[in-house]
């Protein structure tokens, strides 16, 4: 049930998607559903979308990667909610799902080193 809910609120979201950059690869870079928490936190949903199909430590070839993600920008992290997926084709079929509490490495290389401006770009929400 906690999937279907977070790939409808994913797909629900789609509509709202506002690009925010590429990365140096010239990945496309977009963020949806910014919310403002407590203790300069903030809650988004972040979709990569890869120019050439890419390999990940999660498998691949995939074109685009979808998560919900907490920003902390007084710290500058940004991290996962819990689960994130990425899909295999355009049409947005769902391959392959993960879930964590923790992960050092989102948004780094090889994911396609995004993290430093979609955090940017997120922190400067304020509503």
């Amino acid at each position: 049930m906690a999937l279907v809910l977070v790939v409808s609120l994913v797909v629900r979201a789609a509509g709202d998607w506002r690009v925010v950059g590429q990365t140096e690869a010239g990945d496309k870079v977009s963020v949806s559903s910014v919310r403002v928490l407590k203790n300069n936190q903030r809650l988004a949903l972040v979709r990569v979308e890869y120019k050439e199909p890419a390999e990940l430590p999660q498998g691949g070839p995939f074109v685009e990667m979808r998560a919900r993600v907490r920003f902390n920008c007084a710290s500058g992290t940004a991290a996962p909610t819990s689960e994130w997926f990425y899909s295999r084709d355009h049409s947005g079929r769902f391959v392959v799902s993960k879930k964590a509490t923790h992960d050092d490495q989102f948004g780094k290389l090889p994911e396609g080193g995004f993290v430093e401006l979609v955090t940017k770009e997120v922190c400067s929400q304020t509503k």
